[in-house]
Order: structure tokens, then C-alpha cells, then sequence
């Protein structure tokens, strides 16, 4: 029961210290692993994004220098002939494909409907006459932000402090004023930051970037769009608008929604974003865009400002139109080229290729403006990472693509396989090392309840022959038996115990010097045969009066060995008393000796009660007793048989078991042999 309990024990502790933590560290792992796709796309993906902000910074710029270019080569001064300035124009600037004048009434002085005029200027007048006599309304684009930045940050919790109206809606009588920053005046491009300073908050605002940054002829802004004395802080303060804009579902609905109800739509993508992420946990970003659109007249667009460029859909196709106000009051402008312009723009990014993406800038259908090679077939509409460009050019998108698809893949499984090694490294070392800590304590404390279970079999081992001893003693002292072959007897049995005694103090004696190294033995010449007929007749006066029937046979020759005599006879009385000790009815005990070519033998036989097989190879386990209770039958220290062979080893030979013909037991001690002298 104690050793049952002792088990327990040890397990409850091994499944606390060990199994526990060991399950909740592969637990983590399969986690670690599950997640480690989405975790290499996510990395991937700002690496990524924060190029595609640079790509969008370099973008804006050359928006800049085209109207920065077109402002500075358009006409100057009042136009007696339209025509040969435009065409001087169309020569100095290969942006320039229709231009046309307005006066300052918004009539159309130029081009003329005439049967000499072009087929450009004949579709400008087809397409544009209403909307630039201000007849018809076209969308004009905004960054919502922008517009909404006030509401935005008060869904979201933040504080804007003083630029929290940047953003804010002017009155119905001032709308005008409120958009002389958007598209007819000098147009935010998509950052009001450097490249440098998108990269450093790509981060703080992983989402479309779309904050705006002013050209340096820009007016200061009207009445209801109030600033910040510091531009860097209206930067990140724009970026903590958008990036809760972009993270938080239910503010982008209340956004739009409110939107929707003033009369702007929001754009749609022309992409589909993250729709080329492999991970199953990614999860596609939404496709409404951050522009919306509301329907404005050309006049609203152009008041208050000098110059601008103006985006308008034709159909599908997308026109990019510049104007400047003239010192007359004339409006004058063009059709920007739109293939000089893609070519411009195009000119103005980097490099394509990188070993893990593809880089290309979509226009308004979706299409790349330069095809990569061996790319043809690639659905360009399901891009990795994604950015919109600008207001200027809506619905056109900066997109990347992986070299490989299965880059991420190939990464996560070569991370996975790693992480799992060191895990599975790590694990094993846990068990291994729980395992053995407690294979140990186990062993510490069994030999601990050993030794006290011993030094009690011992005390009692030793009381028995003492108690004897004295009680021969007694008898003998007190005269109690005059007859001498009764006082031959007992005194023959008080040295039968003596002996008895003495062997069990040298079994202890010799243990500790065996557990210590310290044993020593004077080797010499011995007759087997002699050895083991001193031994046994020493016995024989104890063992006959209890019953038992003590045999020997020894062969007609001498059998000689080399060995301690001590430590042989010491081997031989442990067998001895085992056998004694574990005998039944049949009390029979047989000593053999003998020789075969270069060896010798000593054999004990009995006919006691044997040994179990499962326990067979313990019996030399230093301790070990079948039942070790205080209550057993059977007494002894269970150091007998761990001594005897340790004794015989050291003399070169060994001590075997063998279950005996018929049942009891057989011990046999083998030396080798040595010739006589």
C-alpha cells in the first residue's frame, strides 16, 4: 500500500511538473505554427505597403511638376489670336492635347466651332461645352477624411485639438469656399508629408494613406477649414483619423451613411484589395474607396483660386483637365495628353521587379500602364497590397504582387518546420529530463524507505539469535539441566547463534564497505571441497534441531580455486540461510560441489517455496524481499543474496538463480578453477 501510494505520488508530480507544461508549450506551438502564414503576409505586407507610399509620394510630386509645367508654358497676357497661342503652346508642352479659353462669363471663346477645327477640339465642344458654361454639374472628388475628419475622430474617441475643424463642413451659403481646396484649385495630391515621413507612419496607418498636401501656390484655406500652425502635426493627427477609419468597420458605415445623406457617394474600387493574400485568416480589405464624389458646377469649382487640375469620367475613361485663371478674368486650359501623362507617371516609379514583388500603377479600368514581362496573364484586378492614388486620379490604385505565390507559403512552412524542431528539441529535452529527475527521486526515496525498512529487519534479525543466546545462558547459569548432552546441546546451539549473529553483523559490516569501495581480500589458494564441509557442519547444529535435512557431496578429487576465504564461506552462509529462511514442509538443503574443465561449482539446492519469475532478476537488488512487512513470515534484511554475489564477482566468478526440478530453488556459485599445486 505505502509503495502504491508512493507511485502515486510521483505521477500526480510528474503530470504537474512535467506534462502540464510540456501540453500548454505544444499547445502554444500548434498556435505558433497555425498562425505563422498570416504572421510572414502580415510582415510581407507592410514591407510592401510602406513602398507603395513612397510609390504614391512620387506620384503626387510629378502631378505637381505637370501642372507646375502647364502653369508656367500657358499663355500670358490677352489672346488677340487664340489659335497660334495654343498651337505654341501644343509645341512647347506635349502634356497639352485640346486647350480651350473661357471668358470670364464662362463662354467658350475657344476652340471655335468651325469646319477647320480638329477632331480633339470638335469632342471637346461634344463632351464638355455644358459642364464648362457651367450648365451641368460633374463629381468632384474628396478625400473623406478631409471631409469628415471632425466626425470621424469624435465616433473614434480621439482628441484633434486645434485642428479638429480641419475638416469640418462648412455652412450651406459658404460650400463654395469649403471646396476651394479640392480639385479646381491647387489639388492635394495624397500626402501632406514627405516620402520619408509616409514610410516613418506606414505603420501608425497601414490602411490608403490619403491626407493631403497642399502646393506650394496653394491660398490660405477659407473660413471653416481652420489649421494647425504646425503642418507635422496636422499630419498625424489626419493619420489617426484615417487609420480608425480604417480599422473600425462600424465608424466607416456611420461615415458613408452620413455621407450618402448629404447628397456624395464613395467611389468604388477598381481592385479588389488583399484579394491576393494567401492566408486563410487573411481578410480582404473593404472595396469602397476613401473618395467620395459630390456633384458640383464648374464655377463652384474654380472660385477662389488661380489654377488647378480637375478630374472628369468620360464614359469609362478617365480626362485630366488643367485651367488658369488669366490676369483678365479668362479662363484658359487644356485636355491633358493622358498617354504623355501615363508615360510621365510611369517614368517617375521604381523598379518593377524586386525578388518578392511585382510593383505597377492601375489606371481607372483596372489595367496596369506597364505590363511586366511574362505577366499577361495575371488577374491584375487581385492585387497583394493595394494603395489609391489621389483625388486627382480616382480609382486609380498602386498595386503589388508577389513574385511567387507561394512565397509566403514556402516561408511559413520553412519557419513552421524550424519552430517545430526546436519545440519537439525542446519537449523531448522536458520529458527526458522531468523523466529522469524523477526516476531518480523515486530511486532516493526508495532507498531511503529501504534502509529504514533494513535497519529495522536488522534489529529484529539481531534480536533473535541474542535472545536465544540468553536463554541457553540462563538455563546453563541456573542449573536448570544436569544432563551433559543437554548442556553439550545448548551450548553447541549458543555457538550455532553466535555464528549466526556474527554472519549478520559481517553482512552488514561488509555492505558498508562495498557501498563505500573499501572492501578488501586476501586471495589465496582454496580446497572447494574442504571450504564448503567446514561450512556446512558449522550449520549443521542449528539446522537439524529445526527439521531440516542438511546433505553434501563433494567429488573423490580435489577441486582448487583462487579466492578469499572469508569472502567464499561469507557467500556460502548467505545461501544458506536463504535457504533456510525459505523453506517449507519439505525442510531438504543440498550442498554439491563440483568440477568441470577449468571451472568449479557450489551448488545449493532446496525445496522451499521458490521464486516468482516476475521477481527472478530483483533477487540480488540490494533490499529487495518478496514481502518486507514487519508482519512477513519470512524474515531476513534482503542484503544475503546481494552480498554473496558481489563477494563471488569480486573473486572473478559469479552467482547465478535457477528454479529447481520439482520445485524449490537453485544457487550456484561458479570460480574458475586452478590446478592443484
Amino acid at each position: 500500500m505505502e509503495r502504491l501510494k508512493l507511485s502515486s505520488r510521483l505521477r500526480l508530480l510528474f503530470l504537474a511538473a512535467v506534462v502540464l507544461p510540456a501540453g500548454f508549450l505544444a499547445f502554444l506551438a500548434v498556435r505558433a505554427v497555425n498562425r505563422e502564414e498570416a504572421y510572414i503576409e502580415k510582415q510581407l505586407e507592410r514591407t510592401i505597403d510602406a513602398e507603395l507610399v513612397h510609390v504614391v509620394g512620387l506620384m503626387s510630386s510629378e502631378l505637381e511638376s505637370v501642372r507646375d509645367e502647364l502653369d508656367r508654358s500657358a499663355p500670358a497676357g490677352t489672346m488677340n489670336d487664340p489659335g497660334s497661342a495654343f498651337a505654341s503652346w501644343k509645341a512647347s508642352s506635349p502634356l497639352v492635347r485640346t486647350p480651350f479659353l473661357l471668358s470670364p462669363g464662362l463662354e467658350i471663346l475657344w476652340p471655335r466651332p468651325t469646319s477647320s477645327a480638329s477632331e480633339n477640339e470638335i469632342a471637346f465642344l461634344r463632351s464638355n461645352r455644358e459642364f464648362v458654361t457651367d450648365q451641368a454639374e460633374i463629381p468632384v472628388y474628396q478625400n473623406i477624411v478631409d471631409v469628415y475628419g471632425p466626425e470621424i475622430a469624435g465616433l473614434a474617441g480621439l482628441e484633434t485639438g486645434g485642428a479638429e475643424a480641419a475638416g469640418r463642413e462648412a455652412p450651406a451659403a459658404g460650400e463654395k469656399d469649403k471646396i476651394a481646396s479640392g480639385p479646381g484649385g491647387s489639388h492635394p495630391v495624397q500626402a501632406r508629408s514627405p516620402a520619408k515621413e509616409e514610410a516613418r507612419t506606414l505603420e501608425a496607418a497601414p490602411a490608403e494613406a490619403t491626407v493631403n498636401k497642399s502646393a506650394s501656390t496653394a491660398p490660405a484655406p477659407p473660413p471653416g477649414r481652420e489649421k494647425t500652425k504646425d503642418p507635422g502635426a496636422d499630419y498625424a493627427q489626419s493619420q489617426m483619423v484615417l487609420k480608425e477609419f480604417e480599422a473600425n468597420e462600424n465608424i466607416r458605415e456611420q461615415v458613408y451613411q452620413q455621407a450618402r445623406e448629404r447628397g456624395r457617394e464613395p467611389l468604388s474600387r477598381s481592385v479588389v484589395p488583399g484579394a491576393g493574400r494567401a492566408s486563410k485568416q487573411a481578410t480582404p480589405a473593404r472595396t469602397e474607396s476613401i473618395f467620395i464624389s459630390e456633384p458640383m458646377k464648374f464655377s463652384r469649382i474654380i472660385s477662389g483660386r488661380d489654377t488647378g487640375l480637375i478630374p472628369r469620367f468620360l464614359g469609362e475613361d478617365l480626362f485630366l483637365f488643367f485651367w488658369k485663371r488669366s490676369g483678365s478674368g479668362a479662363i484658359l486650359g487644356c485636355v491633358i495628353d493622358s498617354s504623355v501623362l501615363k508615360s510621365r507617371l510611369v517614368g517617375a516609379l521604381p523598379p518593377a521587379y524586386s525578388s518578392s514583388r511585382i510593383l505597377t500603377v492601375l489606371d481607372e479600368s483596372g489595367r496596369p500602364l506597364f505590363t511586366p514581362d511574362e505577366e499577361g496573364a495575371r488577374d491584375w484586378r487581385r492585387p497583394f497590397v493595394s494603395r489609391e492614388v489621389s483625388e486627382l486620379l480616382p480609382r486609380w490604385e498602386t498595386a503589388a504582387y508577389l513574385t511567387d505565390p507561394g512565397l509566403i507559403r514556402s516561408r511559413a512552412d520553412f519557419t513552421a518546420l524550424v519552430l517545430w524542431i526546436l519545440v519537439l528539441t525542446f519537449l523531448v529535452s522536458i520529458l527526458t529530463g522531468g523523466t529522469l529527475v524523477l526516476k531518480t527521486l523515486r530511486r532516493e526515496m526508495e532507498a531511503a524507505r529501504n534502509k529504514t525498512t533494513f535497519v529495522t529487519n536488522v534489529s529484529h534479525e539481531l534480536k533473535t539469535p541474542l535472545t536465544s543466546i540468553r536463554m541457553f545462558a540462563e538455563m546453563l547459569k541456573e542449573g536448570r539441566q544436569s544432563e551433559p548432552a543437554k548442556r553439550e546441546q545448548y551450548l553447541g546451539l549458543m555457538v550455532s547463534e553466535t555464528d549466526r549473529l556474527t554472519r549478520l553483523i559481517n553482512n552488514v559490516l561488509d555492505f558498508s564497505r562495498m557501498d563505500k569501495g573499501k572492501i578488501t581480500y586476501s586471495v589465496k589458494l582454496l580446497d572447494v571441497g574442504r571450504l564448503a564441509e567446514e561450512v556446512a557442519e558449522s550449520q549443521r547444529p542449528r539446522l537439524e534441531p529445526n527439521g531440516f535435512h542438511l546433505a553434501l557431496r563433494t567429488p573423490d578429487e580435489r577441486v582448487f580455486v583462487r579466492a578469499d576465504e572469508e569472502a567464499l564461506k561469507q557467500s556460502l552462509l548467505n545461501l544458506l540461510s536463504n535457504a533456510e529462511n525459505y523453506s517449507d514442509a519439505i525442510r531438504e538443503i543440498e550442498v554439491e560441489v563440483a568440477a568441470e574443465a577449468g571451472e568449479s561449482f557450489i551448488r545449493v539446492f532446496d525445496r522451499g517455496i521458490g521464486v516468482p519469475r516476475q521477481q527472478a532478476k530483483k533477487i540480488f537488488q540490494e533490499f529487495f524481499r518478496a514481502d518486507d512487512s514487519l508482519t512477513a513470515r519470512t524474515k531476513g534484511t534482503g542484503l544475503g543474496l546481494t552480498i554473496a554475489r558481489r563477494l563471488v564477482r569480486d573473486q572473478g566468478g559469479d552467482l547465478v538463480y535457477a528454479p529447481r526440478p520439482g520445485g524449490g530453488s537453485l544457487f550456484e556459485i561458479w570460480l574458475p578453477r586452478v590446478e592443484a599445486p
